[in-house]
């Protein structure tokens, strides 16, 4: 009966320590770093129309803008370079009328978006992390090994 208590209660504190992780209540400091962060990202429904400042991500057969074509996985494509501080806003198109596509950008929207067939999301962040951080689809689908591009943030 002890054993049973002691491991239920090992397990509660296990479960707690991951969600308190997953949620940010409690952040690990690397060795001689900062905390690792996730920046804040506004997820929407939207209609496949641009506007001004946001980049066209068109999700199909062809992957991400049509990065089969441009040699993904081993190229990715698109590559889209901004500065630390700017603020990003993509807009993507599912432009695929038979199957669901992800989204997601490594470090800044690990979790993604899946986005329905003819579905449309917008996705804003301020690029505060400088680096290079892989661009690509979170959910399974035909293509979804070409389905890579890349995040440059570089420092102003």
């Amino acid at each position: 009966m002890r054993k049973s208590i002691v491991a239920v209660g090992t397990a509660t504190i296990a479960v707690i320590v991951v969600l308190a992780l997953m949620t940010g209540i409690i952040q690990i400091t690397p060795p001689g770093g900062s905390p690792s962060y996730t920046p804040a990202v506004e997820v929407s429904k939207s209609s496949c129309v641009r506007s001004a400042g946001f980049l066209l991500i068109l999700a199909d057969l062809s992957g991400f803008n049509d990065s089969i074509a441009h040699g993904a996985p081993l190229n990715p494509w698109p590559v889209v370079q901004v500065h630390t501080g700017d603020y990003v806003r993509f807009l993507v198109c599912n432009d695929d009328a038979s199957q669901a596509h992800g989204f997601a950008i490594e470090t800044y929207f690990d979790m993604g978006v899946a986005i329905p067939p003819d579905a449309a999301f917008t996705i804003e962040f301020q690029a505060t992390i400088p680096g290079s951080f892989i661009i690509y689809c979170n959910i399974f689908c035909t293509v979804h090994a070409f389905m890579v591009g890349r995040l440059v943030v570089s420092n102003s």
